[in-house]
């Protein structure tokens, strides 16, 4: 039942915080330390664009998704499983492909490997 709420939401809002992604919007995936940057995108006309090399995150890490939108930064906590990245919001978890695609309607590379990288397109979240 929270999972069917939680989608809900999803479909009407974005990330909390967070109310759009304009053009120049930057997205990184890091290190709970942030050492280490997985990943790194930047919105141009609602495409995430990679922009540096991907580091493979090892399976079950905890992250932390960076957007910097203007002179705003926001940060979540999330964990890494089976190709996606959920993120901890209102007592449960929003999957960030899921997000970004359907909420934002951001598109990406076919060649990307956090989007298609042979994961499973369906991961679970965590419990």
């Amino acid at each position: 039942m929270l999972g069917l709420i939680l989608s809900a939401l999803l479909i009407m809002a974005p990330l909390p915080g967070l109310p759009n992604m304009p053009n120049g919007a930057e997205v990184r995936v890091v290190s709970p330390d942030l050492r280490t940057v997985y990943f790194l995108w930047r919105v141009n006309d609602n495409a995430l664009q990679l922009q540096a090399r991907p580091l493979t995150i090892p399976p079950g890490s905890r992250v932390r998704l960076l957007i910097r939108s203007g002179r705003q930064l926001h940060a979540y906590e999330g964990r890494y499983l089976e190709g996606d990245i959920f993120i901890e919001a209102s007592g449960g978890y929003i999957s960030v492909k899921q997000a970004f695609a359907k909420v934002y309607r951001l598109h990406w590379s076919p060649s990307d490997p956090f989007f298609n990288g042979g994961q499973n397109q369906k991961a679970r979240p965590p419990k």
